[in-house]
């Protein structure tokens, strides 16, 4: 059976991928990487004992933060590799083999949870994908008062994405779906979610989406 090519894309980024973000050699896109996870952190305002789920877990570095602030946490990926680096870095993270984007998720993750997070993983999805995505969530996952934080790739405006664009010229992928926070917010007004967004550096931020 051939091999999903993002899952290979992924499979083989994960040696490299905490390396180069250390380093600082990863895609112009993961300026302030740290910053903005600890953003995230921030934003979810968890208590010690909150349940988590991390969509596109990747090597663990949002889980990470959960786990040391005494949350219970739970991740999905879709890459054994990345998976197995986010196991031998967190050997307390529950975590499950599955790809976000499948209407049905495995059976371990039927629970409610304080608070879906994620971070530089959703912007592979089309806006009407990702407001699919949250809605279900918030209807089969999310405990009363449960919100979503999402750190990704992501600008103030439609114009600021554009001319991200033209600056960044060829680097730029045409293959995803960076989030722009104006429509983001238009389309979660729409399904009856309030969103809010708190830009962290040049390419990325945070947004805390909630029941309206």
């Amino acid at each position: 059976m051939k091999q999903d090519p993002r899952v290979k894309l992924y499979n083989h980024w994960a040696a490299s991928y905490d390396g180069q973000i250390e380093t600082g050699s990863a895609s112009i896109s993961f300026e302030g990487y740290d910053q903005v996870l600890d953003e995230a952190l921030t934003l979810a305002q968890t208590i010690e004992g909150m349940k988590i789920l991390d969509l596109g877990t990747g090597t663990g570095n949002l889980a990470a933060r959960f786990l040391a602030s005494g949350c219970e946490v739970w991740g999905i990926d879709f890459s054994a590799e990345m998976i197995a680096r986010a196991k031998a870095k967190l050997p307390n993270l529950h975590i499950v083999k599955a790809d976000i984007n499948n209407k049905v998720w495995p059976k371990d993750l039927d629970r409610r949870f304080d608070r879906v997070v994620s971070s530089y993983a959703l912007h592979v999805f089309d806006l009407q994908s990702k407001i699919r995505l949250l809605s279900r969530i918030f209807e089969k996952y999310l405990s009363l008062n449960g919100q979503i934080v999402i750190a990704d790739i992501a600008y103030r405006n439609q114009n600021a994405r554009a001319q991200a664009q033209v600056y960044w010229g060829r680097l730029w992928s045409d293959d995803d779906y960076y989030w722009s926070a104006d429509e983001t917010i238009s389309a979660c007004r729409n399904v009856q979610l309030t969103c809010n967004y708190h830009q962290v550096s040049s390419c990325a931020g945070v947004f805390v989406i909630k029941k309206l």
